[in-house]
């Protein structure tokens, strides 16, 4: 019975992930426009700002970053999707036209510029029929290499827009943004404390992997690996509910505060049922559990968890590099929550610290301490912590390149489970790559 709600757990979330692009446009972007238009601009802007670097920097840093060799292409398709749709709004409510208007202009610009006009021919016979003339006139002219760089402001006053502008007046090119700056300084701490990291995990290398601190967890566990999907698997259902719930009072409420808490509501009943199911019969507390009594310097577990996050970021931004450089990309629609850009300062704090703090809390104790040691009971180390890794990365698949990086990260938190005997590594390791890439978020979209 376990196995056969386990698979429908599995299928509801994968099925779940697969729409998730769509619900997300057509329900949770109010502004899709808008928001299209701002996650390629500033993607745009931080090429641009990435291109003015040293070639080494260049090459350190974009792994780092929400940029490929892709994003002009993916820019164009993405601006497509949104005006053939409408904007993605919903039923009885009237269409943004001003603001398709102005994806219309921005895709025929990048075309005009490459060379390619002729693709945008439908965008560009739908803005003469709205009286965009003089945009049109101008455009055309940029294809010949000569324009009015007054009649392109219907590009906006973004990255393509000013460059555009820059380029039909002969002047330098516009200087990269604040908010791309501000992305390369925490791209930049970011790749220095996985540098420490790196440092660290070689030296440990160099010393023939050398034992460090341990700490409490037991593998295999002192519960059945059926007891212990069986609590993971009534959890998932219970997360899934409970998110369901929310996003329908959101909806009903026209806030976003109810998600603001998700994490924390959503693993309550993670919390109840290992309590009940797993800690109480065995006669362990939490702590025991998750490793969090652990024996050797505090000093030890520091540099553990640095050298794990490093290992982390290297492998999981390495394989998400190849994939985007076969031509996989994460759909615009959940590449970036919408409330990093729209939403109020105190609830999106709310987010980030419901997200960091209880969302990883809850992950790692399901997928590293109940998951991988529920399968230490029936597979060795390796195959262990590879399936844990499978699991976590499907159950939040959006994309190639995410699922690539999830399941390298629960590989190797895994691994540093079966090492240490405690979540403490990859709880440290997980809580900053996810404060990271929400700081750089921010940074760049806000």
């Amino acid at each position: 019975m376990t196995l056969v709600l386990g698979l429908a757990l599995l299928g509801l979330l994968f099925a779940a992930s697969l729409a998730m692009p769509v619900l997300n446009q057509a329900v949770g972007f109010e502004r899709a426009p808008e928001q299209v238009a701002r996650i390629y601009e500033r993607r745009l802007d931080l090429v641009a700002a990435l291109e003015k670097l040293p070639p080494w920097e260049r090459a350190a840093l974009a792994p780092f970053l929400p940029v490929g060799g892709h994003v002009v292409e993916e820019a164009l398709q993405a601006f497509e999707t949104v005006v053939r749709v409408g904007g993605f709004v919903a039923e009885g409510e009237t269409r943004d036209e001003a603001a398709l208007d102005g994806l219309r202009a921005r895709r025929a610009v990048m075309l005009a510029e490459l060379g390619r006009l002729e693709e945008a021919q439908g965008d560009v016979d739908a803005l003469a029929a709205r009286g965009h003339t003089q945009f049109v006139e101008a455009v055309r002219g940029l294809a010949a290499g000569r324009a009015d760089p007054a009649a392109l402001a219907l590009a906006g006053d973004g990255w393509i827009g000013r460059g555009a502008q820059a380029r039909a007046s002969r002047a330098p090119e516009p200087e990269p943004s604040s908010a791309a700056a501000r992305t390369l300084q925490w791209a930049r701490v970011r790749l220095g404390v996985v540098a420490i990291g790196a440092a660290i995990l070689l030296a440990w290398l160099a010393r023939n992997r050398p034992e460090g601190a341990t700490a409490s967890i037991a593998i295999p566990p002192p519960w059945s690996p059926q007891v212990g999907f069986g609590v993971l698997v009534r959890a998932g259902f219970a997360a899934f509910a409970i998110y369901l719930v929310l996003e329908v009072l959101g909806t009903y409420f026209d806030t976003v505060l109810p998600l603001a808490f998700g994490a924390l509501c959503a693993s309550l009943p993670l919390f109840w049922l290992v309590r009940k199911h797993l800690v109480s019969p065995s006669g362990l507390s939490f702590a025991d559990i998750l490793g969090l009594k652990p024996r050797g310097p505090i000093a030890s577990w520091i540099v553990t968890s640095m050298a794990l996050f490093a290992l982390d970021q290297i492998g999981s931004n390495a394989l998400a590099t190849a994939a985007r450089a076969t031509g996989a990309v994460e759909p615009w629609s959940v590449s970036v929550d919408g409330l990093v850009m729209w939403g109020s300062t105190a609830v999106l704090a709310l987010s980030i610290a419901d997200s960091v703090l209880f969302g990883v809390l809850a992950q790692e104790l399901a997928f590293r301490g109940v998951l991988f040691p529920s399968l230490r009971g029936v597979h060795g180390p390796f195959h262990a912590a590879l399936l844990s890794g499978l699991l976590f990365a499907a159950v939040q698949f959006v994309s190639l390149p995410a699922m690539l990086a999830l399941g390298w990260s629960g590989l190797v938190y895994a691994l540093s489970v079966e090492r240490t005997r405690s979540i403490v590594p990859a709880l440290v390791a997980h809580a900053l790559g996810a404060a990271f890439a929400l700081a750089l978020d921010v940074a760049l979209y806000r």
